[in-house]
């Protein structure tokens, strides 16, 4: 009984599916694919924002004696629109994802599109409205990449993001108080640079420790490469993990 409890929370929240995404400098990252479990989970969550919404909508509403047609549609249409706007803003998360740690990304690699967004959005209405959700269901355990239609027509996927903790999901690194910086062009180093430089060095730690066969070095050595280019930097001290490292404390040196 246990071992088939187990089984199905592996299939539920942990298939082994992965999906690689780019990020900015052109660094490819590997995503486990998000199990149905957490986006039906997600997919609650968004629910109870809805109906938190709706009612409050309604509150007002009829606080109004029911003839402001204009608070009834600023407080509709969220409610129509919800997870195209969610999707577009948020980068693929609406806050149920957030809470869940997943996120739509494309199959590509690519960033995610606003077509992406809206052909996700129109088939929802087969996926998930017009037969509460079983379309959606049926299609994520039967496709490889556990995509439900509108996935499949906007080449999208949903991943699962990486559980660290709070220090260790931002750009945050420890320095001591007589620190004194390494490259001084790590001055001009943007947030989108610096998560960047965290992740790579997390990600590749994490495969690191689990023995993946992954020639994490080149990821290093490109990212490396990336950034000497930006910043217009000739010389290094040090390897190309080493470089990575002290640029992300020399971020937080000038940016703190």
């Amino acid at each position: 009984m246990v071992c088939i409890i187990s089984i199905i929370t592996q299939q539920l929240f942990y298939p082994m599916e992965y999906v690689n995404i780019s990020t900015t400098q052109n660094i490819d990252l590997e995503y486990r694919i998000a199990g149905i479990g957490d986006r039906i989970l997600a997919f609650a969550f968004d629910t109870l924002v809805l109906g938190s919404w709706s009612l409050i909508w309604a509150l007002i509403f009829t606080s109004s004696g029911g003839g402001l047609l204009l608070w009834h549609g600023i407080f509709y249409i969220p409610v129509v629109f919800y997870n195209l706007l969610c999707e577009i803003f948020l980068n693929g998360q609406s806050f149920g994802k957030m809470v869940l740690k997943i996120r739509v990304a494309k199959l590509d690699g690519s960033e995610l599109t606003l077509g992406s967004c809206i052909l996700r959005w129109v088939f929802r209405l087969i996926d998930i409205s017009l037969f509460s959700g079983a379309v959606a269901i049926i299609s994520i355990l039967v496709s490889d990449k556990s995509q439900r239609l509108g996935d499949m027509a906007a080449r999208t996927t949903v991943v699962k993001l990486a559980k660290n903790n709070l220090l260790n999901s931002t750009t945050y690194m420890e320095i001591p108080e007589d620190y004194m910086p390494v490259y001084q062009q790590a001055e001009l180093l943007n947030d989108d640079d610096a998560s960047t430089i965290k992740e790579v060095l997390t990600f590749v730690e994490k495969g690191n420790n689990t023995g993946t066969e992954i020639n994490y070095h080149s990821m290093h050595v490109k990212l490396q490469n990336a950034l000497k280019q930006k910043l217009n930097i000739t010389e290094i001290n040090g390897s190309a993990k080493q470089f990575l490292i002290d640029l992300l404390k020399d971020y937080n040196y000038f940016h703190q």
